[in-house]
């Protein structure tokens, strides 16, 4: 995959952040841009990955920039800041400059991504039988929290899961349920922009998992990406659970993988 498609790929994952985090203000998020360089972060999530500056790489004096993010996400009441980006973005701000800044390792991401046509979704074969997968609406959006947060296992009643769900109706965003035998298990989004189809997450209840339901959001996804136009999907995984192998056997490459820095800010 070529150095621009990765570029489109980044750049939206970067508006799937930044889109989400304005529409969840509600829910103690916040969003901020300095000198080009935008920042998420909630105020009730300790996960560096939810609370990180994106594209660190285009500022002039990143240690200025870090500064002036940092004041403003502990004014916030935030616990914790991270520094999300791809090994590009690291090589070019500088890894000791990262962690002279007080950041650290936390922990890793596979990036993944495929080109999609009709005749690739096809090869993917039909949709495994016993998970029916349905498209959320506003009215679900409780079930849909809970769903993803149980899967993320999470308390059912964390913010995480009603942020995902507060782009619920929202123009390039799409929600999904999975259903195994009348009873939600799995949850996962959608978003696309400029033909790129972010396939943005994805969990499955303990109860439930080893019965298809991560495959059959895959193919759905893939489905309705393609019906909206899209050229391009893409991922985010961890590195240690079943998520790298499902992207893999759907014909997804692993682009890069990259730390998430985390750096806590005691509040």
């Amino acid at each position: 995959m070529d150095r621009e498609m990765v570029e489109r790929i980044e750049r939206a994952e970067n508006e799937a952040f930044t889109s989400m985090y304005r529409a969840a203000a509600s829910h103690g998020t916040s969003m901020i841009e300095v000198d080009g360089v935008a920042a998420v972060w909630s105020r009730h999530d300790d996960d560096p990955g939810y609370n990180c500056i994106i594209n660190l790489d285009v500022a002039v004096d990143p240690t200025a920039t870090v500064g002036r993010i940092e004041a403003v996400v502990r004014e916030s009441g935030a616990s914790t800041l991270g520094i999300d980006g791809s090994p590009d973005i690291v090589a070019a701000v500088g890894e000791d400059r990262i962690r002279q800044l007080g950041f650290v390792p936390d922990y890793q991401e596979h990036m993944w991504g495929r080109r999609i046509d009709r005749g690739a979704l096809e090869a993917l074969g039909k949709p495994p039988a016993g998970p029916v997968v349905r498209r959320a609406t506003a009215a679900d959006a409780p079930e849909f929290a809970r769903v993803l947060n149980v899967g993320y296992e999470l308390p059912e009643e964390s913010v995480r899961g009603h942020i995902f769900a507060s782009t619920l109706g929202h123009d390039g965003w799409s929600h999904y349920l999975v259903e195994y035998d009348g009873e939600p298990g799995s949850a996962s989004v959608l978003f696309i922009s400029e033909g790129v189809a972010q396939l943005f997450v994805a969990t499955t209840m303990p109860d439930f998992r080893g019965r298809g339901g991560q495959g059959a959001l895959i193919r759905q996804r893939l489905s309705d990406a393609l019906d909206a136009g899209a050229d391009l999907a893409t991922s985010q995984t961890g590195t240690e659970n079943a998520s790298p192998r499902n992207m893999e056997r759907r014909g997804f490459e692993l682009l890069y993988t990259r730390w998430i820095y985390g750096k806590r800010l005691g509040g």
